[in-house]
Protein backbone atom coordinates (compact mmCIF):
# COMPACT_ATOMS: atom_id res chain seq x y z
CA UNK A 1 0.00 0.00 0.00
CA UNK A 2 1.14 3.46 -0.89
CA UNK A 3 1.91 5.93 2.03
CA UNK A 4 -0.82 8.36 1.66
CA UNK A 5 -3.06 5.18 0.79
CA UNK A 6 -2.18 4.24 4.29
CA UNK A 7 -2.62 7.47 5.53
CA UNK A 8 -5.75 7.96 4.34
CA UNK A 9 -6.88 5.02 5.55
CA UNK A 10 -5.96 5.00 8.91
CA UNK A 11 -7.52 9.02 9.52
CA UNK A 12 -10.31 7.17 7.57
CA UNK A 13 -11.15 4.08 10.31
CA UNK A 14 -10.33 7.09 13.47
CA UNK A 15 -13.34 9.52 11.70
CA UNK A 16 -15.76 6.35 11.74
CA UNK A 17 -14.93 4.98 15.35
CA UNK A 18 -15.27 8.40 16.47
CA UNK A 19 -19.19 9.19 14.73
CA UNK A 20 -19.77 4.84 16.31
CA UNK A 21 -17.83 6.11 19.75
CA UNK A 22 -19.84 10.06 19.82
CA UNK A 23 -23.30 8.32 18.99
CA UNK A 24 -23.73 5.65 21.80
CA UNK A 25 -22.40 8.38 24.37
CA UNK A 26 -25.84 8.04 26.56
CA UNK A 27 -26.22 11.73 27.23
CA UNK A 28 -24.78 14.46 23.80
CA UNK A 29 -26.12 17.25 22.34
CA UNK A 30 -26.28 17.50 18.55
CA UNK A 31 -25.60 13.94 18.05
CA UNK A 32 -26.80 13.30 14.45
CA UNK A 33 -25.13 16.29 13.43
CA UNK A 34 -21.41 15.38 14.48
CA UNK A 35 -21.88 11.82 14.10
CA UNK A 36 -22.84 12.46 9.81
CA UNK A 37 -20.13 14.94 9.59
CA UNK A 38 -17.87 12.45 11.13
CA UNK A 39 -19.29 9.46 8.99
CA UNK A 40 -18.89 11.48 5.18
CA UNK A 41 -15.49 12.81 6.72
CA UNK A 42 -14.55 9.60 7.13
CA UNK A 43 -15.70 8.49 3.68
CA UNK A 44 -14.32 11.49 1.65
CA UNK A 45 -10.65 9.95 3.12
CA UNK A 46 -11.63 6.39 1.60
CA UNK A 47 -12.62 7.11 -1.10
CA UNK A 48 -9.76 9.61 -1.79
CA UNK A 49 -7.49 6.19 -0.92
CA UNK A 50 -9.11 3.95 -3.14
CA UNK A 51 -8.24 6.71 -5.79
CA UNK A 52 -5.09 7.22 -5.07
CA UNK A 53 -4.21 3.54 -4.87
CA UNK A 54 -6.08 1.93 -7.83
CA UNK A 55 -6.44 5.01 -10.15
CA UNK A 56 -3.00 6.75 -9.71
CA UNK A 57 -3.69 8.97 -12.69
CA UNK A 58 -6.17 10.73 -11.99
CA UNK A 59 -5.39 13.58 -9.54
CA UNK A 60 -6.42 14.49 -5.88
CA UNK A 61 -4.45 17.22 -5.22
CA UNK A 62 -5.03 20.36 -7.04
CA UNK A 63 -2.53 23.03 -8.31
CA UNK A 64 -3.98 25.38 -5.76
CA UNK A 65 -3.73 22.83 -2.52
CA UNK A 66 -7.06 22.19 -2.75
CA UNK A 67 -8.25 18.36 -2.55
CA UNK A 68 -10.82 16.65 -4.50
CA UNK A 69 -13.88 17.91 -3.56
CA UNK A 70 -16.18 14.70 -1.95
CA UNK A 71 -18.99 14.29 -4.59
CA UNK A 72 -16.49 14.74 -7.11
CA UNK A 73 -15.08 11.50 -5.17
CA UNK A 74 -18.54 9.50 -4.62
CA UNK A 75 -19.23 9.79 -8.84
CA UNK A 76 -15.60 8.71 -9.85
CA UNK A 77 -15.73 5.82 -7.62
CA UNK A 78 -19.22 5.28 -8.98
CA UNK A 79 -18.60 5.08 -12.39
CA UNK A 80 -15.56 2.98 -12.16
CA UNK A 81 -17.16 0.24 -9.66
CA UNK A 82 -20.61 0.47 -11.33
CA UNK A 83 -23.67 -1.46 -9.62
CA UNK A 84 -21.45 -2.48 -6.83
CA UNK A 85 -20.88 0.55 -5.74
CA UNK A 86 -24.60 1.80 -6.11
CA UNK A 87 -26.25 1.49 -2.53
CA UNK A 88 -23.26 2.88 -1.27
CA UNK A 89 -23.12 6.18 -3.31
CA UNK A 90 -27.65 6.87 -2.80
CA UNK A 91 -26.81 5.99 0.89
CA UNK A 92 -24.09 8.52 1.31
CA UNK A 93 -26.03 11.00 -1.39
CA UNK A 94 -28.97 11.00 1.52
CA UNK A 95 -26.50 11.38 3.99
CA UNK A 96 -24.71 14.41 2.53
CA UNK A 97 -28.00 16.02 1.54
CA UNK A 98 -28.83 15.80 5.27
CA UNK A 99 -25.75 17.55 6.13
CA UNK A 100 -25.84 20.21 4.14
CA UNK A 101 -29.33 21.63 4.72
CA UNK A 102 -29.17 20.35 8.80
CA UNK A 103 -30.89 23.65 9.70
CA UNK A 104 -34.04 22.81 7.52
CA UNK A 105 -34.20 19.41 9.74
CA UNK A 106 -34.01 21.14 13.52
CA UNK A 107 -38.08 21.31 13.59
CA UNK A 108 -38.82 17.64 13.12
CA UNK A 109 -37.67 14.50 15.13
CA UNK A 110 -36.13 12.32 12.06
CA UNK A 111 -33.41 10.31 14.74
CA UNK A 112 -35.26 7.05 13.60
CA UNK A 113 -34.33 7.68 10.16
CA UNK A 114 -30.82 8.89 10.28
CA UNK A 115 -29.87 6.22 12.69
CA UNK A 116 -31.51 3.54 9.84
CA UNK A 117 -29.21 5.32 7.23
CA UNK A 118 -26.03 5.73 9.17
CA UNK A 119 -26.31 1.95 10.64
CA UNK A 120 -26.28 0.78 7.10
CA UNK A 121 -23.47 3.12 6.29
CA UNK A 122 -20.97 1.97 8.52
CA UNK A 123 -21.57 -1.46 7.36
CA UNK A 124 -21.18 -0.93 4.13
CA UNK A 125 -17.71 1.05 5.21
CA UNK A 126 -16.54 -1.69 6.67
CA UNK A 127 -17.67 -3.90 3.48
CA UNK A 128 -15.48 -1.63 1.56
CA UNK A 129 -12.17 -1.53 3.63
CA UNK A 130 -12.13 -5.38 3.64
CA UNK A 131 -12.89 -5.39 -0.02
CA UNK A 132 -10.55 -3.02 -1.24
CA UNK A 133 -8.02 -2.97 1.60
CA UNK A 134 -8.19 -5.93 3.65
CA UNK A 135 -9.11 -3.84 7.06
CA UNK A 136 -11.51 -5.59 9.38
CA UNK A 137 -12.76 -3.08 11.94
CA UNK A 138 -15.03 -5.78 13.04
CA UNK A 139 -11.88 -7.70 14.35
CA UNK A 140 -10.14 -4.84 15.47
CA UNK A 141 -12.73 -3.06 17.88
CA UNK A 142 -15.07 -6.01 18.78
CA UNK A 143 -18.01 -3.37 18.37
CA UNK A 144 -21.08 -4.87 19.04
CA UNK A 145 -23.42 -2.83 20.41
CA UNK A 146 -27.21 -2.77 21.23
CA UNK A 147 -29.91 -0.01 21.75
CA UNK A 148 -30.48 0.65 25.65
CA UNK A 149 -32.43 2.98 27.08
CA UNK A 150 -34.94 4.82 28.49
CA UNK A 151 -37.62 5.14 25.62
CA UNK A 152 -38.44 2.52 23.23
CA UNK A 153 -36.75 1.89 20.24
CA UNK A 154 -37.65 3.55 17.82
CA UNK A 155 -38.86 2.56 14.48
CA UNK A 156 -38.54 4.05 10.74
CA UNK A 157 -41.57 2.31 9.51
CA UNK A 158 -43.70 4.02 12.48
CA UNK A 159 -42.37 7.27 11.59
CA UNK A 160 -42.94 6.59 8.12
CA UNK A 161 -46.60 5.05 8.47
CA UNK A 162 -49.49 7.34 7.81
CA UNK A 163 -51.14 7.79 10.62
CA UNK A 164 -47.02 8.75 12.62
CA UNK A 165 -45.36 12.44 13.20
CA UNK A 166 -45.03 12.55 9.56
CA UNK A 167 -47.93 14.40 8.98
CA UNK A 168 -46.59 16.92 11.30
CA UNK A 169 -43.43 17.57 9.80
CA UNK A 170 -41.99 20.36 7.73
CA UNK A 171 -41.87 20.60 3.98
CA UNK A 172 -37.94 19.84 3.89
CA UNK A 173 -38.27 16.38 6.18
CA UNK A 174 -41.22 15.21 3.85
CA UNK A 175 -38.86 15.89 0.79
CA UNK A 176 -36.06 14.47 2.10
CA UNK A 177 -38.04 11.01 2.82
CA UNK A 178 -39.36 11.13 -0.49
CA UNK A 179 -36.18 11.00 -2.13
CA UNK A 180 -35.27 8.35 0.55
CA UNK A 181 -38.05 6.25 -1.48
CA UNK A 182 -36.74 7.61 -5.10
CA UNK A 183 -33.49 6.46 -4.71
CA UNK A 184 -34.57 2.62 -3.47
CA UNK A 185 -37.08 2.79 -6.10
CA UNK A 186 -33.95 3.76 -8.69
CA UNK A 187 -31.89 0.96 -7.70
CA UNK A 188 -34.69 -1.44 -7.61
CA UNK A 189 -35.47 -0.33 -11.30
CA UNK A 190 -31.27 -0.94 -12.30
CA UNK A 191 -31.89 -4.63 -10.12
CA UNK A 192 -30.64 -4.05 -6.94
CA UNK A 193 -32.67 -4.87 -4.13
CA UNK A 194 -30.15 -4.01 -0.99
CA UNK A 195 -31.62 -0.75 0.62
CA UNK A 196 -29.75 1.96 1.25
CA UNK A 197 -31.25 1.89 4.93
CA UNK A 198 -30.81 -0.58 7.52
CA UNK A 199 -34.55 -2.74 7.62
CA UNK A 200 -36.44 -3.84 10.75
CA UNK A 201 -37.50 -7.67 10.00
CA UNK A 202 -40.00 -9.74 11.51
CA UNK A 203 -39.64 -13.28 11.21
CA UNK A 204 -42.66 -15.35 9.47
CA UNK A 205 -43.38 -18.68 8.77
CA UNK A 206 -44.20 -19.07 4.76
CA UNK A 207 -43.83 -21.91 2.49
CA UNK A 208 -41.83 -20.26 -0.14
CA UNK A 209 -39.03 -17.58 0.05
CA UNK A 210 -39.84 -14.69 -2.19
CA UNK A 211 -36.86 -12.50 -3.38
CA UNK A 212 -39.54 -9.45 -4.39
CA UNK A 213 -42.61 -9.99 -2.08
CA UNK A 214 -45.38 -8.34 -3.81
CA UNK A 215 -47.13 -7.85 -0.44
CA UNK A 216 -46.17 -5.61 2.44
CA UNK A 217 -47.75 -5.47 5.80
CA UNK A 218 -46.07 -2.45 7.84
CA UNK A 219 -47.20 -2.87 11.57
CA UNK A 220 -46.91 0.52 13.73
CA UNK A 221 -47.12 0.85 17.42
CA UNK A 222 -51.10 0.90 17.37
CA UNK A 223 -50.44 -2.74 17.13
CA UNK A 224 -54.53 -3.56 16.93
CA UNK A 225 -54.37 -2.33 13.46
CA UNK A 226 -51.79 -3.08 10.50
CA UNK A 227 -52.18 -1.72 6.91
CA UNK A 228 -52.16 -4.49 4.22
CA UNK A 229 -49.77 -3.93 0.88
CA UNK A 230 -49.56 -4.95 -2.22
CA UNK A 231 -46.97 -3.51 -4.40
CA UNK A 232 -47.70 -0.40 -2.92
CA UNK A 233 -51.10 -0.12 -3.28
CA UNK A 234 -52.94 -0.02 -0.09
CA UNK A 235 -56.10 -2.17 -0.49
CA UNK A 236 -57.48 -2.31 3.45
CA UNK A 237 -57.00 -2.88 7.10
CA UNK A 238 -56.00 -5.99 8.62
CA UNK A 239 -56.75 -6.70 12.31
CA UNK A 240 -53.93 -8.18 14.69
CA UNK A 241 -54.95 -10.32 17.33
CA UNK A 242 -52.85 -12.00 20.64
CA UNK A 243 -53.87 -15.07 19.57
CA UNK A 244 -51.24 -16.96 18.35
CA UNK A 245 -53.92 -19.83 17.02
CA UNK A 246 -55.15 -17.01 14.55
CA UNK A 247 -53.37 -17.05 11.29
CA UNK A 248 -53.74 -14.66 8.26
CA UNK A 249 -54.29 -16.01 5.00
CA UNK A 250 -53.82 -14.12 1.32
CA UNK A 251 -55.03 -16.17 -1.75
CA UNK A 252 -53.39 -14.76 -4.77
CA UNK A 253 -57.08 -14.74 -6.37
CA UNK A 254 -57.40 -11.04 -3.88
CA UNK A 255 -55.12 -9.48 -6.28
CA UNK A 256 -57.07 -9.69 -9.59
CA UNK A 257 -60.19 -9.57 -7.64
CA UNK A 258 -59.69 -6.28 -5.28
CA UNK A 259 -56.83 -5.02 -6.97
CA UNK A 260 -55.74 -5.78 -10.64
CA UNK A 261 -59.11 -5.66 -11.88
CA UNK A 262 -59.41 -3.97 -15.78
CA UNK A 263 -58.24 -6.76 -18.70
CA UNK A 264 -57.31 -5.27 -21.82
CA UNK A 265 -60.45 -5.18 -23.39
CA UNK A 266 -61.65 -3.51 -20.16
CA UNK A 267 -59.83 -0.67 -20.31
CA UNK A 268 -60.00 0.17 -23.74
CA UNK A 269 -63.80 0.15 -23.24
CA UNK A 270 -63.49 2.37 -20.45
CA UNK A 271 -61.53 4.59 -22.28
CA UNK A 272 -63.54 4.48 -25.00
CA UNK A 273 -66.15 5.91 -22.31
CA UNK A 274 -64.75 7.92 -20.70
CA UNK A 275 -62.35 10.38 -23.14
CA UNK A 276 -64.19 11.87 -26.32
CA UNK A 277 -60.99 11.96 -28.18
CA UNK A 278 -59.74 8.39 -27.29
CA UNK A 279 -58.70 6.53 -29.84
CA UNK A 280 -57.29 2.48 -29.85
CA UNK A 281 -53.98 3.50 -32.11
CA UNK A 282 -50.26 3.45 -31.66
CA UNK A 283 -50.26 6.77 -28.97
CA UNK A 284 -52.64 4.23 -26.68
CA UNK A 285 -50.22 1.32 -27.31
CA UNK A 286 -47.33 3.53 -25.87
CA UNK A 287 -48.95 5.08 -22.77
CA UNK A 288 -49.75 1.47 -22.19
CA UNK A 289 -46.61 0.18 -22.75
CA UNK A 290 -44.79 2.50 -20.45
CA UNK A 291 -47.01 1.62 -17.39
CA UNK A 292 -46.73 -1.95 -17.66
CA UNK A 293 -44.05 -3.99 -15.01
CA UNK A 294 -45.31 -1.05 -12.78
CA UNK A 295 -46.73 -2.69 -10.14
CA UNK A 296 -49.05 0.81 -9.71
CA UNK A 297 -50.66 -0.01 -12.64
CA UNK A 298 -50.03 -3.23 -14.07
CA UNK A 299 -49.57 -6.99 -13.62
CA UNK A 300 -48.90 -10.43 -15.28
CA UNK A 301 -50.95 -13.21 -14.40
CA UNK A 302 -48.91 -15.88 -15.45
CA UNK A 303 -50.43 -20.01 -15.84
CA UNK A 304 -47.79 -21.20 -12.93
CA UNK A 305 -47.20 -18.10 -10.83
CA UNK A 306 -44.29 -19.33 -8.41
CA UNK A 307 -41.71 -20.06 -11.50
CA UNK A 308 -43.74 -17.40 -13.83
CA UNK A 309 -44.02 -19.21 -16.51
CA UNK A 310 -46.61 -20.81 -19.11
CA UNK A 311 -49.57 -18.25 -20.66
CA UNK A 312 -49.58 -15.18 -18.74
CA UNK A 313 -52.50 -12.35 -19.54
CA UNK A 314 -52.06 -8.67 -18.73
CA UNK A 315 -54.05 -7.25 -15.90
CA UNK A 316 -54.30 -3.19 -14.97
CA UNK A 317 -55.53 -1.21 -11.86
CA UNK A 318 -58.43 1.30 -12.20
CA UNK A 319 -55.21 3.92 -11.67
CA UNK A 320 -54.24 3.24 -15.08
CA UNK A 321 -57.45 5.26 -16.48
CA UNK A 322 -55.92 8.08 -13.90
CA UNK A 323 -53.02 7.98 -15.89
CA UNK A 324 -54.79 8.14 -19.32
CA UNK A 325 -56.64 11.41 -18.48
CA UNK A 326 -53.13 12.88 -18.51
CA UNK A 327 -53.14 12.18 -22.63
CA UNK A 328 -56.53 12.37 -23.30
CA UNK A 329 -59.96 14.12 -22.88
CA UNK A 330 -63.01 13.82 -20.53
CA UNK A 331 -66.06 13.76 -22.11
CA UNK A 332 -68.56 16.47 -20.64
Amino acid sequence: MKPLTEALIENAKSAIISAIELHNKPKIDYRYEIVTILVINAWELMLKAYINEYHPDVKLIKKDGRTKPFEECVKFVSSTLGKDFKVIEENLNSLYEYRNHIIHFYKDPIDAILFALLYKNILLFNNFLKKHFNYDLAEECSLFLLPIGFKPFSNPIDFLSPNSQNNYTSYSTKEFIRRLFERTKNLYEEGIDEPIFSTFQVAVINENRIKNADIIVGITKDQENAKLTVNNIISGDIQLSKDAKKKVQVEETHLYKDLYTLTFDMVVKKARNLFSDFKQNSKFYRILKGLKGNPTYHKKRYLDPIKKQGIAKDWYTPLVLEELKKYYTLKQ
